[in-house]
């Protein structure tokens, strides 16, 4: 049996469980990096933007095409990979710039972000569970800003908030347009992101394990992690996709605990902790409604 074949009959939750685990040192690579913020977004976007090219060629000599028509991407594909890369410039600036779980805390609110874009949007009617859940985790997350407001923390706060509102808005643009090739929008917007970032860095700064650090996240961390949650999307309910990579945050913040001895504040674990079980609660709920509409469809098919 080929790979594909073996990799299509895994459960999604599965791959989506298998792409937090790779995204989760994202932030702790991030911190391990010596080189200025400029020069890190640089070559992590750069490096990315050279895995998702051979990627997207590789596709495309797959189905016969020629290089231009395996990379070139529609209107919808290039506003999909501005989104993108705006979601991973701003968080490096922010996990630079803020205690790594304050934003892997704020990163956790993209479903709810990305439902209420939906809702004024793209006129997406949403449960009354998305709206409740929307308030708490406001609250918690206005605690959290509140408490860095002025200090050292408010600038990486408010980058990841912006994060946490590209990666909505890309999650919506896939949900809104099946047809478009994710691998060919995450290609335009990290290169466009490049060369924006390039007058700003100094390529040749980088020393020592930077550019292990930086390889890492541009052709592992970053792609393998975002191509194997956008394949579970399409796999599971999308309830059970946010309920999984909130493990991220968890993850995440271990790690860097761990290894720099970064520890939360009193603000961060409180916030952390109600952002966290109001996602969890919601997710499940969510799965439950999806079990229920299910067994109902079932049930008027065989009537």
């Amino acid at each position: 049996m080929a790979l594909m074949d073996r990799f299509d009959k895994v459960h999604g939750g599965w791959i989506a469980l298998l792409g937090v685990v790779i995204l989760s040192p994202d932030a702790l690579l991030l911190r391990l990096i010596e080189a200025d913020d400029f020069t890190t977004a640089f070559w992590r976007l750069g490096f990315l933007a050279l895995a998702l090219l051979l990627v997207a060629l590789w596709n495309g000599a797959k189905k016969g095409k020629g290089i231009v028509q395996s990379i070139r991407p529609s209107g919808f594909e290039m506003l999909t990979g501005l989104f993108y890369g705006g979601t991973c410039t701003l968080f490096m600036f922010s996990v630079r710039n803020t205690d790594a779980a304050n934003t892997l805390i704020i990163i956790a609110a993209t479903p709810l972000l990305a439902g209420l874009i939906g809702v004024f949007i793209f006129k997406r009617a949403q449960p009354m569970r998305t709206w409740v859940a929307s308030v708490v985790v406001f609250v918690a997350l206005l605690s959290l800003f509140s408490a860095g407001f002025g200090g050292a923390n408010a600038l990486g706060d408010m980058l990841a908030l912006g994060a946490a509102i590209c990666m909505a808005g890309y999650f919506n643009l896939l949900g809104v347009k099946p047809e478009i090739d994710a691998i060919k929008g995450m290609l335009f917007g990290s290169f466009i992101v490049t060369l924006v970032l390039l007058p700003m860095a100094a390529p040749l700064s980088p020393i020592g394990m930077d550019w292990v650090w930086l390889l890492a996240m541009g052709f592992w961390v970053l792609p393998v992690s975002f191509l194997m949650i956008s394949y579970a999307s399409r796999k599971i309910p999308a309830a059970e996709v946010s309920l999984i990579m909130l493990n991220e945050a968890i993850f995440g913040s271990f790690l860097v605990w761990l290894f720099v001895s970064e520890v939360p504040d009193d603000m961060t674990l409180i916030s952390g902790t109600v952002v966290i079980t109001t996602l969890v609660l919601h997710s499940l709920l969510g799965l439950r409604a999806s079990k229920r509409a299910r067994a109902d469809a079932k049930a008027r098919a065989a009537a």
